[in-house]
């Protein structure tokens, strides 16, 4: 980062209370932690999806982040803007990792489980590998999701099934999922307490190896509903894997 982007950010703080809006670029929520200046890192460019932490948080670590100065920012880049929710140390090309730990592939430090530090239709694609199961509340990431998202913006969410051990055996896991639980957002019976604004595009569950393994696979492929009803706690699954698109009237 340049001295004169610095000063910029330093004059901003002094000589205001409080934040100064900017276009382009969304203030950092409160439960925001030390935002790196990730995209200049990774790409060489700045992003104008990411909330631009100012100098004076970055130096006191604040608690509760209030931005000084929002510049608006034009990304150098044609690539698409993908962020990996609940990165922890599972670095994937392409993404910006974002985490709400310091942990080896997170750029972007902030709890997830309350709100995302990006402007609204900013992101391409999240993807969302072994995280939805940790999250309290699964309609108000997902609505943080569809907020944050493009339109037509594909999302990847990936986690244990409801009759796999790795569902049960973390102690963090507080939701174990099903095959159909994202229909839930499509349904408009549904829509006043899950929200909407998300398709199903995709859905696929694998199965472990073997003799169950095998039997479990050829009795989801001939009926999925009845499989989960019936036969799911004697043959185990293993991963849900959904791939979604955000749909914005």
């Amino acid at each position: 980062m340049d001295y004169t982007f610095q000063r910029r950010i330093r004059r901003g703080y002094s000589g205001t209370k409080g934040r100064v809006s900017a276009a382009g670029v969304a203030p950092c929520p409160p439960p925001v932690r030390n935002v790196a200046w990730t995209v200049w890192r990774e790409t060489g460019s700045p992003d104008p999806a990411v909330c631009v932490l100012c100098y004076a948080c970055m130096r006191r670590r604040w608690s509760s982040c209030f931005l000084s100065a929002l510049v608006k920012m034009t990304a150098t880049t044609a690539d698409k803007f993908r962020v990996n929710l609940g990165c922890g140390n599972k670095r994937l090309e392409g993404y910006i990792g974002v985490d709400r730990f310091p942990c080896e592939a997170a750029g972007v430090l902030c709890d997830v489980a309350q709100s995302l530090p990006f402007r609204d239709s900013s992101v391409d694609e999240f993807m969302l590998d072994n995280l939805i199961e940790h999250i309290p509340d699964i309609p108000a990431l997902m609505a943080e999701v569809v907020r944050a998202a493009r339109s037509s913006a594909r999302v990847i969410v990936i986690t244990p099934h409801f009759t796999s051990l790795s569902s049960w055996k973390d102690p963090t896991h507080l939701h174990h999922l099903s095959y159909f639980s994202f229909d839930h957002f499509e349904k408009l019976s549904a829509r006043h307490y899950v929200g909407g604004g998300l398709k199903v595009v995709q859905r696929s569950l694998s199965f472990g190896g073997g003799l169950l393994g095998l039997a479990g696979r050829a009795l989801f492929a001939l009926n999925p509903e009845a499989f989960e009803k019936k036969y799911c706690f004697i043959f185990r699954a293993s991963t849900l894997r959904f791939e979604l698109q955000v749909v914005k009237a």
